[in-house]
């Protein structure tokens, strides 16, 4: 059995705790900077690399590779220079799923402008894979072992960290708090 086998029925355990019921927890730091992680997007859909000088230094929140939901490499690197917008889900979650229009329909308003990157996490491969199936225009990230949601810091689903071209963190927000997400996009591509 894998460490991530292991660890997942902990992890969802916990999760069903503070996640998708309840009021949102205070959030851990990230990961020190150097550190990785693994993770899971389909293919066509990985964010094109941004036009950032290689010799610059990747920001400490875009330090991470991961592994798209369809098993190809992602390196967080690649989304430098422009503003991200990172969905943090599982595929059980009702709120998850509601918020499904919402986030395609950021992806396509701000196209090129913003990365929008989900991270399926708290179930198996093939169910999240069959989650990010149906989110159109989205690279979708396999987090089995939780690595990704502790570097940001997140303890509930359906959770969103909004980073601005820096890799700073710009708007974040956990459970059911979605209201304010597109003004808050717009406030960073603005």
């Amino acid at each position: 059995m894998t460490r991530a086998a292991r660890l997942l029925p902990a992890l969802v355990g916990l999760l069903l705790l503070t996640g998708c019921a309840g009021e949102p927890s205070a959030t851990e730091e990230p990961a020190p900077a150097g550190s990785t992680t693994t993770s899971s997007a389909e293919p066509g859909t990985e964010p094109t690399p941004s036009s950032r000088d290689e010799d610059q230094p990747v920001p400490e929140t875009l330090d991470f590779t991961a592994t798209t939901v369809s098993g190809d490499p992602f390196e967080g690197a690649s989304l430098a220079g422009r503003p991200v917008l990172l969905w943090f889900w599982a595929p059980w979650c009702p709120t998850c799923r509601s918020q499904i229009p919402q986030v395609q329909g950021l992806a396509e308003q701000y196209g090129d402008e913003v990365a929008v990157v989900g991270v399926g996490s708290l179930d198996s491969a093939e169910a999240i894979a069959a989650f990010a199936e149906e989110v159109d225009g989205v690279t979708h990230l396999e987090d089995l072992d939780g690595a990704l949601y502790r570097k940001f810091g997140i303890a509930e689903q359906s959770s969103f960290v909004l980073l601005d071209a820096d890799g700073v963190v710009a708007f974040e927000t956990g459970y059911g708090g979605s209201d304010e997400l597109a003004a808050e996009v717009a406030d960073v591509v603005g």
